[in-house]
């Protein structure tokens, strides 16, 4: 985040990021995975190493990952839905990146009023 850009345009603009936050779309978080597949039929071409493909969609709960089936009907949806959640997630870091700014900036002028209020109490009193 920039240096020197006031409170007042951090806000606008945080504003601005947080009413584009969501475009109504669904979304899901995970990563979806192309793997390889053996059917278990012993004629199939895949017992002898020509996998079938699939699609599983994995994500971490508690510290381990969690895969679920996901159908070739629903693999373009599903895509869709990954790809918004990373788009969320980046604009949420954004906000999250402004808002530090706004508190580091309240945190220094805080300071400085403070220290040219001492400073004018010492030249009063002298």
């Amino acid at each position: 985040m920039q240096q020197g850009i006031s409170n007042n345009v951090l806000k606008t603009r945080r504003n601005a990021t947080l009413k584009r936050l969501t475009s109504g779309k669904s979304f899901i978080e995970g990563s979806l995975k192309q793997i390889g597949v053996k059917c278990g039929n012993p004629n199939c071409k895949c017992s002898k190493g020509e996998k079938h493909i699939s699609h599983i969609l994995t994500r971490k709960i508690d510290g381990k990952t969690k895969s679920i089936y996901v159908p070739v009907a629903m693999v373009k949806e599903v895509t869709e839905w990954v790809e918004e959640y990373r788009r969320i997630k980046k604009r949420i870091r954004k906000v999250t990146e402004m808002n530090e700014q706004i508190i580091k900036q309240h945190v220094r002028v805080s300071r400085a009023v403070v220290s040219n209020l001492k400073s004018l109490k010492q030249q009063q009193q002298t």
